[in-house]
C-alpha cells in the first residue's frame, strides 16, 4: 500500500491542485490530497496525504503556520495580493519603523479579520472568488483569527518583510492589507512564503522538480503518524489491535488519558485515530473513528 505524508516545496506559479496532480502521476495512485492550500502566487510547504492519510487532514488543518511575507505599502490590489489590480496610494510620509512596530503589534493575538473578497469562502453557495471575478459586490463576514507574532525582518520604505506565526484559518493577505489600512499607506501582499505547518518545515520538503521523479518522491515520504504527533497517544496490545481495527470500544490503556482526540498504534505501527470519551461513573472508553491502518501503518 502506498500511504505516508510527502513535503513538498511548492514554487511561485502553480496552483495546490496542480501540485496534487503530478503526486497523482507521479506515485500512480488517485487518493491523494493537500493539508491546506497555498495560493499560486505563494510559494512554499504544501503538505499531502497520501492513500488513507487523506482522513488526517482535519487534523492537520488545525496546525499552526509560519509564513515569511513581503508587503507592499502605499498600493492596494482588489486581491490584496500582486496578481490584481494595483492602486497606488497618495503618502505624504512614510511611516517610520515605531510606527509599523506599532501596527505590528496590535495585530497580534485573536484578532476580527475580513478574508479577502477573492477567496474561497462561501457566499449564498458560491465562491466569493466567482463572485468578484463576475464584478459582484462581495460582503464577507470578520472571522476571529489567532496571529501568536509579526516579526520584522526588514523595513526600507515601502516594503515590509514580516515573519508571521499564527493559527489556522489566517489570510496573510488580509493581514498585509490591513497592516497596510491602520499605517494609512494602504497595503498588499506582495510574495508569501509558507515555512512551517504543524511539525513540518519547508527545509524536509523535495523541490518542485523533483515530485516527478517516482523513485524521489516514494523516498521522501513520512509515517503517517507524523502528521498527528502533537495528539497524545496510546498504544494496545494485540488483542487491542484486532479490536479496534474491527471498530470495538474498549477500556483506556493509560490511566492519565484524558477525554479527546488520540493517536492509536499496535504491535504492527500506527493504526488510526480514536476519541476518548466519558461514560457514566467516569469511565473512559476507546471508541475508534479513523481506522487507517488495520495490521499497523509498518505491516502495511
Amino acid at each position: 500500500m502506498t500511504a505516508g505524508v510527502l513535503l513538498v516545496d511548492k514554487p511561485v506559479g502553480p496552483t495546490s491542485h496542480d501540485v496534487v496532480g503530478v503526486a497523482r502521476r507521479s506515485l500512480g495512485i488517485r487518493r491523494i490530497g493537500h493539508f491546506g492550500t497555498l495560493d499560486p502566487f505563494a510559494s512554499g510547504l504544501l503538505v499531502l496525504g497520501i492513500g488513507p492519510v487523506t482522513r488526517l487532514a482535519p487534523f492537520c488543518a488545525a496546525h499552526s503556520k509560519i509564513y515569511r511575507a513581503t508587503v507592499r505599502l502605499g498600493q492596494r490590489s482588489d486581491t490584496d495580493d500582486s496578481d490584481g489590480a494595483l492602486e497606488a496610494v497618495l503618502v505624504s510620509a512614510p511611516p517610520d519603523r515605531a510606527a509599523v512596530e506599532r501596527a505590528c503589534a496590535d495585530w497580534v493575538g485573536s484578532v476580527r479579520q475580513v478574508p479577502p473578497a477573492y477567496s474561497a469562502k462561501h457566499v449564498g453557495g458560491r465562491r466569493a472568488y466567482a463572485l468578484a471575478r463576475a464584478g459582484e459586490t462581495v460582503t464577507l463576514e470578520a472571522a476571529s483569527v489567532r496571529v501568536d507574532s509579526i516579526g520584522i525582518e526588514r523595513y526600507a520604505w515601502p516594503e515590509l518583510v514580516i515573519l508571521v506565526r499564527c493559527g489556522p484559518g489566517t489570510y496573510i493577505r488580509a493581514l498585509a492589507r490591513d497592516l497596510g489600512e491602520e499605517l494609512g499607506t494602504g497595503g498588499h501582499c506582495a510574495a508569501l512564503r509558507r515555512l512551517a505547518s504543524g511539525p513540518f518545515r519547508v527545509e524536509d520538503a523535495i523541490a518542485w522538480s523533483e515530485l516527478t521523479a517516482e523513485a524521489t518522491a516514494r523516498s521522501a515520504m513520512m509515517p503517517a503518524w507524523r502528521a498527528v504527533a502533537d495528539l497524545p497517544a496510546a498504544t494496545l496490545d494485540a488483542e487491542g489491535q484486532r479490536a479496534f481495527a474491527q471498530g470495538k470500544e474498549m477500556p483506556v490503556p493509560q490511566a492519565a488519558a484524558s477525554p479527546g482526540w488520540i493517536r492509536v498504534h499496535g504491535p504492527g505501527g500506527f493504526l488510526g485515530m480514536a476519541e476518548v470519551q466519558a461514560e457514566a461513573g467516569g469511565v473512559l472508553r476507546i471508541r475508534a473513528r479513523r481506522v487507517l491502518f488495520p495490521d499497523g501503518e509498518e505491516a502495511a
